[in-house]
């Protein structure tokens, strides 16, 4: 694996992510976040060594149903 680039600002809970792949932005507490980036979109919880993280597609987050 090779080097990569990775910059965040945090503002409260709010993050603004910076890197190679575009920017992403995340809102989270202690234990849970969401993340919501260029190409897919993750739930993240856990604490203490134990994660859980899921995967959605932003396509299920910005669509509107009628």
């Amino acid at each position: 694996m090779g080097f990569y680039f990775k910059k965040i600002i945090q503002i409260g809970p709010f993050r603004i992510n910076f890197s190679k792949s575009g920017i992403s932005f995340s809102l989270g507490i202690k234990g849970a976040s969401v993340n919501i980036g260029p190409k897919r979109s993750y739930v993240n919880i856990g604490r203490k060594g134990l994660y859980y993280k899921k995967s959605i597609d932003n396509k299920q987050i910005f669509s509107r149903k009628k």
